[in-house]
């Protein structure tokens, strides 16, 4: 979920707002990661500045916070396409964010909507298509022309 860069730079603003490593660490091992073929978040394991928990734990909030940012854009797709009512996708992202601060892990918005009978899997697919269209630039039938 989310491209390289993306997972990239949000582990490097949770690493660092978690101060579990600096910024100038952080571009260091983004650097030398490019050159090996793998993850920064590896080269700072290897470097002793994380530990396999903490590496995990950090994926787990990148995973988190990427997909809850495009759960907030699909609730507002949702809304805005009358699929369904304002409160009862407030109440699924409540539960989401519930669910991640028990689990840590990420139930998605129209799992959670689908799973409430608010929004039928027609609608689910339908949300997560147009959304796929307008993150990726391309004229959607809720963009006016």
């Amino acid at each position: 979920m989310g491209t390289a860069d993306e997972r990239a730079n949000h582990f490097e603003k949770i690493g660092v707002q978690q101060r579990l490593f600096s910024r100038h660490q952080f571009l260091q091992a983004r650097r030398e990661a490019r050159e090996r073929g793998v993850s920064p978040g590896e080269v700072l394991h290897g470097e002793g500045l994380l530990n396999r928990e903490q590496l995990r734990g950090l994926d787990r909030a990148v995973t988190y916070r990427i997909g809850r940012d495009q759960d907030k854009a699909i609730a507002k797709i949702i809304i805005d396409s009358n699929y369904c009512e304002a409160p009862a996708v407030e109440g699924a992202l409540k539960r989401q964010k519930e669910f991640y601060s028990k689990t840590g892990e990420l139930m998605r918005l129209g799992v959670l909507l689908v799973e409430g009978r608010t929004l039928s899997e027609s609608q689910r697919i339908a949300a997560y298509k147009i959304h796929e269209i307008e993150r990726q630039g391309v004229a959607s039938p809720r963009s006016p022309l």
